[in-house]
């Protein structure tokens, strides 16, 4: 009975060791994809900054903020379709300003007064400064061009929604009928 006893206990003891070294097969699978993609992942990212720095850095930001503003009045058309009243819509955005990169400072009062400095990392020819992060360009005005845009319940409701949504004033927000 004894010797039936060991058996069993061995049994219990041989299938939990294959349950674990099934858990190790799939954990190192796992991680050898994740590295794989990883390496895919570094590689494309890799070859689309070569593309970039090729452009001088104007170029980069105006290409960005073009982009931003197409977005913005992609959004903003979409969501004036929605409202009742409102047929075929056409959006045109003004931005002031570019994209301003905040970086995290260090700011120390003393008797005589007060000193910022940035807070860099790394030495020599690595160092560099801490990014915190990007504010985009601020909207200064919205001229919405659209079907029913005649409607003073329309301009209402189309100058309301946009205020709203992009924390625009409603001052800077132009509705009228399409043509």
């Amino acid at each position: 009975m004894a010797y039936e006893l060991h058996e069993e206990g061995a049994a219990e003891r041989c299938a939990s060791a294959v349950k674990k070294s099934g858990r190790l097969a799939v954990a190192l699978i796992g991680v050898a994809v994740g590295v794989i993609l990883l390496l895919i992942g570094n590689h494309a990212v890799g070859e689309k900054g070569k593309d970039e720095s090729a452009m001088p850095a104007d170029e980069q930001r105006t290409l960005s903020m073009e982009e931003y503003r197409e977005a913005l009045e992609e959004r903003m058309a979409f969501i004036c379709s929605q409202v009742a009243g409102v047929g075929e819509v056409s959006v045109i955005v003004s931005l002031e300003g570019g994209y301003e990169y905040v970086y995290a400072y260090d700011e120390k009062y003393t008797a005589s007064g007060q000193s910022t400095s940035y807070i860099i990392i790394g030495s020599g020819s690595e160092e560099s400064l801490v990014y915190l992060t990007e504010r985009v360009p601020t909207i200064t005005g919205i001229g919405v061009v659209c079907t029913g845009g005649r409607d003073a319940g329309v301009k209402r409701e189309v100058t309301s929604l946009l205020s709203a949504a992009f924390g625009v004033g409603a001052n800077k927000i132009y509705v009228t009928e399409r043509g």
